[in-house]
């Protein structure tokens, strides 16, 4: 699946006193399997841009277009368009409803017209997949759950639709550290071996660079920057303007290349980084 937006612009409140340009002139493509994080800071427009993936925002002018349809003129329906995109929102904890574990992740697809038997396998596959055990946690009720457990079963109510993308807006908000590293691990996991489109909205420019493919850098509702992690992090002046920092790895190898050290600054990863480091020292003292 392609997902384009063509000079997609979008205002709040049009013709009132209180009318906002959240986006202005955005233009973008999210190809079929890739893993990409769109960053800026808070009020840039990142939340506004994801909800016309799916629908939920109309654009005020320009377009988007799903595998080179409009998806408000020439699109197959909102419904079936959710249900192959899935939005998983901040706190999504706060999504689940349902009396039990089951009946919350079993939602989406009776909504789909799936019928008992595979409404049982699909729930119990995404339950597992989100390392929840079935037998264990169907009959309990979602809000029995600890924060990061209410996280998964969220995500499996999504992975239960087998959907094409999924757009995760600050999904690990809130989360503890170790919590929020293995719920992002799962996502990488997801979109390696089930060859998910995912779409990271996060202010977390440690995990985004480790994470995603490529970048779209956001700044009052404009975009400034786009391309693979390295590409991006090589703007640090751009950056900075846009209110946001550099991950901290790569400013501790950006410092150590200032002073002279001959180190690479496209790394993203602690263990990367540190064999890099090793290797400089090794070389200094031979």
């Amino acid at each position: 699946m392609l997902i384009e937006a063509r000079r997609l612009s979008y205002t709040y409140m049009p013709g009132t006193p209180f009318q906002v340009r959240a986006l202005q002139n955005i233009n973008l493509t999210v190809q079929k399997g890739e893993f990409v994080g769109i960053i800026g800071e808070t009020g840039s427009g990142k939340s506004t841009l994801v909800q016309h993936f799916n629908g939920l925002l109309k654009p005020t002018e320009g377009e988007l277009l799903i595998n080179g349809k409009n998806v408000w003129t020439e699109g197959t329906g909102l419904r079936q368009l959710r249900s192959r995109i899935a939005l998983l929102f901040q706190f999504p904890e706060h999504q689940l409803f349902e009396e039990t574990v089951f009946k919350d992740i079993a939602f989406g697809p009776r909504n789909l017209g799936l019928k008992n038997g595979e409404v049982e396998k699909s729930v119990r596959y995404s339950m597992e997949l989100m390392g929840l055990n079935y037998s264990s946690y169907k009959d309990r009720s979602p809000f029995s759950l600890s924060g990061g457990e209410k996280r998964r079963a969220a995500m499996a109510g999504i992975m239960a639709m087998d959907p094409e993308v999924i757009i995760l807006d600050e999904p690990a908000a809130g989360m503890d550290p170790l919590g929020r590293r293995q719920f992002m691990e799962t996502i990488s996991m997801l979109h390696r071996e089930e060859n998910l489109t995912v779409i990271l909205v996060t202010h977390n420019m440690e995990e985004v660079s480790r994470l995603a493919d490529r970048l779209f850098v956001l700044s009052q509702g404009k975009m400034v920057l786009e391309g693979t992690p390295s590409v991006v992090f090589n703007s640090p002046a751009t950056i900075k303007e846009s209110g946001l920092e550099m991950p901290p790895l790569t400013y501790l190898l950006t410092r150590m290349r200032e002073c002279g050290k001959k180190v690479r600054t496209d790394i993203f990863n602690v263990e990367e980084a540190g064999e890099e480091i090793l290797r400089l020292y090794g070389e200094v003292h031979r």
